[in-house]
């Protein structure tokens, strides 16, 4: 499953929180913790910086 196949609903699950709140993390009203930060990185096979901004985010 790749980022275009995601929606909140999809990320909510993954990550074990509600739908809301995953729409609050990805506005900015709530930052997300660190093991939600490692579970997304896992699961897009990509490092958690990469997710923050601090690298490069690479498309294979």
């Amino acid at each position: 499953m790749g980022f275009n196949c995601l929606n909140q609903k999809d990320i909510a699950c993954l990550l074990g929180c509600s739908r809301s709140t995953v729409s609050q993390k990805l506005s900015g009203n709530i930052q997300f913790s660190q093991a939600e930060l490692i579970k997304l990185s896992d699961k897009f096979d990509v490092s958690v910086d990469a997710l923050l901004g601090r690298e490069p985010l690479e498309v294979s």
